[in-house]
């Protein structure tokens, strides 16, 4: 392992566990450390694997705190896949144009898989949450657009202190910069 794979990997994993930390609902940096994993990170399985295995290990230590395996289970953990994904697009330019435009997206990317999910579960679980057509999919998206904004509002903030931070660990420590994340 190198320093400048350690580096990242304890950020994302310090992400993680800030989890733990008082937090307004829907306001964790979860999606910004599947992003900043992406982006720093060049071993594809690890880009994966890092932010999962950081996101397991928050989920464990907060007790599981009411968490089961359910098709939304596997919608939250798929669509920090899909950040991952997004951020790899970023390894050759980390512009903060483009850093915005990729917090926005895996914002937008969460609240629209995540609340299908919740649209599709409730068929199982509580059929009676949302009805199996169009306008039960239309009143589950616009019941959850009051957490969109926090969603939105910590996926910038945390991306902006992610990607900001190593921007200046780079600065500070050369050879962050010069180092591959290949491990």
């Amino acid at each position: 392992m190198n320093k400048r794979f350690t580096i990242v990997a304890a950020i994302v994993f310090l992400a993680a566990i800030s989890r733990l930390l008082p937090h307004l609902p829907n306001f964790t940096p979860i999606g910004a450390m599947a992003l900043f994993a992406g982006a720093y990170i060049t071993n594809r399985f690890l880009a994966f694997i890092t932010p999962l295995a950081a996101m397991l290990l928050s989920d464990a230590l907060m007790g599981f705190n009411g968490w089961y395996f359910t098709e939304q289970t596997i919608a939250v953990y798929a669509t920090f896949m899909l950040i991952t994904l997004l951020g790899l697009s970023l390894q050759n330019n980390k512009s903060v144009v483009k850093i915005g435009l990729m917090s926005i997206s895996s914002s937008l990317l969460f609240f629209v898989v995540t609340n299908l999910f919740v649209w599709i579960g409730g068929f199982y679980h509580k059929p009676e949450l949302y009805p199996l057509n169009t306008a039960g999919l239309m009143e589950c998206y616009t019941m959850a657009i009051p957490f969109f904004d926090k969603t939105l509002a910590s996926d910038l903030f945390y991306n902006a202190i992610l990607f900001g931070g190593f921007y200046l660990l780079q600065i500070n420590i050369p050879s962050l910069k010069t180092e591959k994340v290949r491990s």
